[in-house]
């Protein structure tokens, strides 16, 4: 019974098949878009065409920032009524666009050329406002809002929730000099690469210290916010130290990144179709746009406290924190002349960079000099801490036994509000009278202001001079030839320093040159390895120091001064042909997805070190 309906089947699709592709319908091009938007604001403009896909050309976009397109997606569906079969079949021209200024735009109509034939879309016009008046000036708000919440899911639009970055405090009321941490994360649902810093805040008021390491890895965790995991790393921190009171404002962070947004395919209106959801998975989806965004952080406003007079110790100096205090005494007995050593050292978190030499009473009898200070500052993710230490050296002038009074030391603990006096034991010192020195002691120049120890001193001159003999003079003699010919000589020694310093920078800018190629191919190798231990992670840090390896040594940058932007030029500069500049474009920006994204990218490993040989080989054939 089959076999014998099998021809009547066949002839139905036959003819069904031939129906769909004779229809030709009216082709139209339409274009829509916001009517009103925010000045920054990223939003779409898309043109449908309900035909084939055919030779589109962009529109002039009248002072809009194009930041990508044309995304160019399709679909199809098929209607079976009353035995008839007919098909529909739509392009979709999709840019991503940001007004830079307030303003009337008017977008020219787009055209595309579909079987020979020139069709023209509508004339837009966008009105750009400041930030929040735009949401209530849309002329069809409801179709907007499902336009934009229909390309939410199909994985278009990139909405504020998408990725932000925000700034916060851990305290919001300090005390003056009391130590704040302030703190820059950036939250994202989308893949993020290329962080640039734009604008740092300039702390006017504070004295800053930054807390992380500019070259370490950024270091991420999951969050779930309502319900939406969110990758999350810290991107900046910074300890502040408030120097005067009142309400001191941090201005807002600027950072430009890349982000990468996944066009998926729209389901169509006939149902389910499992295939379409297999080839919709986005590891075999390659139509990724990436587009650049600019985020801010929200100004945060200090409110400083001045310091509590109540209790306060007098000598307080301005130390805020939580404090340890030392003092040691290398000896107690002594000779005159010989030196004395006392150190003391503050330890502990808290303003310690910004802490004074505590002062010492010295007998009049000791000779003193500026104390010699070393500090050890530790900045973590939790703040300044360290040590501070001061080393006094004195030299008693006469025998005799002295007292050191204590040595104080107070700071404001802000944690307790409360006042700390620390200090030292009383000190007692026993000279002896060791051989020659003197008894005077030189308080101010002048020798009127001479202070007499035990005794009255004359004052006698004891140098006269040097004496030489009559008939003799400076002019023509050897000292004077010497002089005349030491400029010559200094000059002749630069210019041969200057050289060999010029010839051995040039020796080394050579040899890292000829040696580029096989750095990069070592670090390769052992990228490879990593990769068959199955730590991944390393494996893509490990190709990415190879790339940016091979062009620092080819062409003589330094690590800090390689950019994206960079690389193309000087790859294009050396004749590098536009493949390679491409692929190594290309093999960077897919290192730093895999590096940043959320989840594994192991599968593409393989892929990603056969791209990167390649690259480095072409490089080293076609680079001039």
């Amino acid at each position: 019974m089959m076999k014998k309906r099998l021809p009547g089947i066949l002839l139905v699709i036959l003819m069904t098949t031939a129906e769909i592709f004779a229809g030709n319908g009216n082709i139209r091009l339409q274009g829509s878009t916001k009517k009103v938007v925010s000045v920054g604001e990223t939003f779409q403009v898309v043109y449908q065409l309900n035909g084939e896909r055919g030779s589109f050309e962009t529109p002039d976009f009248g002072g809009l920032q194009v930041l990508s397109g044309p995304n160019i997606s399709s679909s199809s569906s098929v209607q079976f009524i009353n035995g008839h079969i007919s098909q529909s079949h739509t392009v979709t021209y999709s840019f991503y666009v940001q007004a830079v200024k307030e303003g009337v735009f008017h977008i020219s109509p787009a055209a595309v050329t579909v079987n020979g034939k020139r069709i023209t879309s509508n004339k837009l016009t966008v009105k750009a406002v400041m930030s929040g008046s735009a949401t209530t000036q849309n002329n069809n708000p409801n179709a907007g809002n499902t336009r934009q919440n229909s390309s939410s899911q199909n994985g278009t639009v990139l909405s504020p929730d998408d990725i932000f970055i925000k700034a916060k405090v851990n305290n919001t009321s300090p005390y003056l000099g009391q130590q704040v941490i302030l703190t820059y994360e950036i939250y994202t649902k989308v893949p993020t690469s290329n962080l640039n810093f734009k604008k740092m805040p300039s702390f006017d008021g504070f004295w800053s210290k930054d807390l992380l390491d500019d070259n370490a890895p950024l270091k991420q965790q999951n969050r779930i916010i309502n319900g939406e995991q969110y990758v999350v790393a810290e991107i900046k921190k910074t300890a502040l130290f408030p120097q005067k009171t009142g309400k001191l404002t941090i201005e807002p962070m600027e950072l430009e990144c890349n982000v990468q947004i996944r066009v998926q395919r729209k389901r169509h209106s006939r149902g389910y179709d499992p295939f379409e959801d297999f080839f919709n998975d986005p590891f075999f989806n390659n139509n990724v746009k990436t587009i650049k965004k600019i985020l801010r952080s929200k100004p945060i406003v200090l409110n400083v406290k001045p310091l509590p007079q109540k209790d306060k110790p007098a000598g307080f100096s301005g130390a805020v924190g939580s404090f340890t205090f030392k003092s040691t005494l290398d000896r107690n007995k002594l000779t005159t002349n010989d030196a004395l050593t006392l150190d003391i050292s503050i330890s502990g978190r808290g303003n310690i960079k910004l802490i004074e030499a505590p002062k010492v009473q010295w007998p009049t009898d000791f000779d003193t000099y500026e104390p010699k200070i070393t500090k050890k500052i530790n900045a973590t993710a939790f703040g300044i801490s360290g040590r501070k230490k001061f080393e006094y050296v004195v030299v008693p002038r006469n025998p005799g036994d002295f007292i050191i009074p204590p040595v104080k030391f107070s700071f404001f603990n802000p944690d307790e509000n409360k006042y700390y006096q620390l200090k030292s034991d009383t000190m007692f010192v026993h000279v002896d009278k060791g051989k020659g020195g003197g008894t005077t002691v030189y308080t101010s120049q002048g020798q009127e202001d001479i202070r007499f120890l035990n005794s009255d001193i004359h004052h006698i001159k004891s140098n006269c001079g040097k004496l030489r003999k009559k008939g003799e003079y400076f002019f023509a003699s050897n000292l004077y030839y010497t002089l005349l010919a030491l400029p010559v000589i200094i000059l002749l020694l630069t210019i041969i320093i200057v050289k060999n310093r010029r010839k051995r920078r040039n020796n080394i800018v050579s040899v890292k040159n000829k040696k580029a190629h096989k750095m990069a191919r070592n670090r390769l190798s052992k990228a490879m390895k990593l990769k068959k231990a199955g730590d991944d992670k390393a494996f893509y840090e490990e190709v990415a120091h190879a790339l940016w390896g091979y062009i620092s040594d080819k062409f003589n940058i330094s690590q800090a001064g390689l950019s994206m932007e960079t690389v193309k030029e000087k790859l294009e500069n050396a004749k590098a042909d536009s493949n390679t500049v491409d692929m190594f474009i290309k093999i960077l920006n897919d290192i730093e997805f895999a590096r940043f994204a959320p989840g594994s990218a192991k599968d593409k490993m393989e892929q990603i070190y056969s791209e990167a040989l390649d690259a480095i080989l072409k490089a080293e054939k076609t680079i001039k």
